[in-house]
C-alpha cells in the first residue's frame, strides 16, 4: 500500500526529529561564546546539503535512497551501502532510546530500571511503525501545533535571566572552534533530515514538486527553535555552566521563576523531548525496516517491526549504561555521520548526474 503524507506532516516530523535529543543535550561539544555564529553557519550549510538530498530524490521520483543506491551503483555495491545505512539507523535508534531512558531516569523516574523505560518506549515505537507513515505524519502535525507555540512562549521567560556579556567578546577563540562546532551541529541534529530519503520518495508527498519546500521549511523552523533555545540557555547559564551540564536547556528553564507564581516549567522541556524522541526513534527504525525489506525483497516492512524493535532495545540497554558512556558514543558518532550524511550522498549525486548525462548522450 502506498503511503502519502502532506507537506505539513513532513515538516512537522522534521521539526520533532530536530528537537528531540538536541533539545536537551548540547550538540556542540566544545561550546564557546560564538555559539550563535556556529549555529547560524550550521543552518546555512545544511540548507545546501538538504538541496542536495532533494536533487537526488527528484532524479528518481518513485524511489527512496535504498532503491536509488542499487540503481546507481549496481546490486553488489548498492546493497553493501544499503547494509551500512540499515546498521546506522539501528545504531542511532539505540542511542536515542538510551538518551530517552537516561534523561527520564535522571529528571523523573529515578528508581525505575532503564529496561522498563526502554521497553515501554519500544512498545510504542513498534505500534508507530505498524501504524504506518501516514499516521506518524498526522500525529506529528497535531503535536507540533501544540508544542511550537509553547516553546515560543517559553523563550521570553528565559530572557529574563540573561547576561548579554556571556556572548562577548566575539571571535575570541578564532575561526577553528566555530568550524568544528558547525560540523558537530550539522551532523547532530540538522543533517539528520537525510533519514527522510530512506523512508520517502517524491511520490510519497502529495505535492511532489514542493519537496525542496518540505526539507527547507522543516530545517529552518527546527533550526530557528534550536538557535533561540540554545543561545538563550547559554546567555542564562554562562560558558562554564552550559558546557558542563548534560542537559543545559532543561537546567536553564528550571531556573525560571516569575514572582514565585510561574516556576517549575522545565516539565515542558521533558514533554517535548519525549514526544520528539518517540518520533525520532520510530523514524530511524522505520528507515531500518524499509532497508531490510528492500534488501530481502519483502512485501511489507511492518512484519519485521517487532523483532527489530526488540533487537534495538537490547542494543540500547547493553551498549550504554551511563551518560558518560553516551558522551563517548556521541563523540565518535560525528565521524560516522559525516560518512553517512555527507560523503555517501555527495558521491551518489555525482555518480547519478554522470549516469544521467551518459544516458542522455546515448
Amino acid at each position: 500500500m502506498k503511503e502519502v503524507i502532506s507537506n505539513r506532516q513532513g515538516i512537522s516530523m522534521i521539526i520533532l526529529i530536530m528537537l528531540s535529543e538536541s533539545f536537551v543535550i548540547n550538540p556542540i561539544k566544545n561550546t564557546n561564546k560564538d555559539i550563535w555564529i556556529t549555529i547560524l553557519i550550521a543552518i546555512g550549510i545544511t540548507c545546501i546539503i538538504s538541496a542536495m538530498y532533494c536533487r537526488i530524490l527528484i532524479r528518481y521520483p518513485s524511489k527512496n535512497l535504498y532503491e536509488i543506491l542499487v540503481t546507481v551503483f549496481g546490486k553488489i555495491i548498492g546493497n553493501a551501502i544499503c547494509i551500512l545505512y540499515i546498521l546506522y539507523c539501528f545504531y542511532v535508534g539505540a542511542l536515542v532510546l538510551t538518551t530517552f531512558s537516561l534523561f527520564t531516569s535522571v529528571v523523573g523516574l529515578v528508581n525505575t530500571p532503564k529496561l522498563i523505560i526502554a521497553a515501554g518506549v519500544i512498545v510504542l515505537v513498534i505500534f508507530g511503525i505498524k501504524s504506518g507513515l501516514e499516521v506518524l505524519g498526522r500525529w506529528s502535525e497535531f503535536f507540533v501545533k501544540i508544542i511550537y507555540p509553547i516553546i515560543l512562549l517559553t523563550i521570553p521567560l528565559m530572557l529574563t535571566m540573561v547576561e548579554v556579556f556571556n556572548l562577548t567578546p566575539v571571535l575570541e577563540d578564532g575561526i577553528q572552534p566555530i568550524a568544528k562546532g558547525a560540523i558537530e551541529m550539522i551532523t547532530f541534529p540538522l543533517a539528520e533530515i537525510f533519514t527522510f530519503m530512506l523512508i520517502l520518495n517524491t511520490k510519497s508527498i502529495r505535492n511532489s514538486k514542493s519537496i525542496y519546500k518540505l526539507f527547507l521549511i522543516g530545517l529552518l523552523l527546527g533550526g530557528f527553535i534550536l538557535f533561540c533555545t540554545h543561545v538563550s540557555a547559554y546567555l542564562c547559564l554562562g560558558e562554564f555552566a552550559y558546557s558542563t551540564s548534560y542537559f543545559p536547556i532543561y537546567r536553564a528553564v528550571s531556573r525560571i521563576n516569575i514572582r514565585d507564581i510561574l516556576q517549575r516549567v522545565e516539565a515542558i522541556i521533558a514533554i517535548i523531548f519525549i514526544i520528539g524522541g518517540f518520533i525520532k526513534i520510530t523514524v530511524y527504525l522505520l528507515a531500518g525496516c524499509k532497508g531490510i525489506a528492500a534488501l530481502f525483497k519483502l512485501k511489507d516492512y511492518k512484519s519485521i517491526a517487532t523483532p527489530i524493535g526488540i533487537l534495538v532495545m537490547i542494543i540500547s540497554i547493553t551498549t550504554v549504561s551511563s551518560i558518560m558512556e553516551l558522551e563517548t558514543h556521541l563523540y565518535y558518532y560525528t565521524y560516522m555521520a559525516i560518512l553517512m550524511q555527507l560523503i555517501i550522498p555527495i558521491v551518489t549525486l555525482i555518480a547519478l548526474e554522470i549516469k544521467c548525462r551518459v544516458i542522455k548522450k546515448n
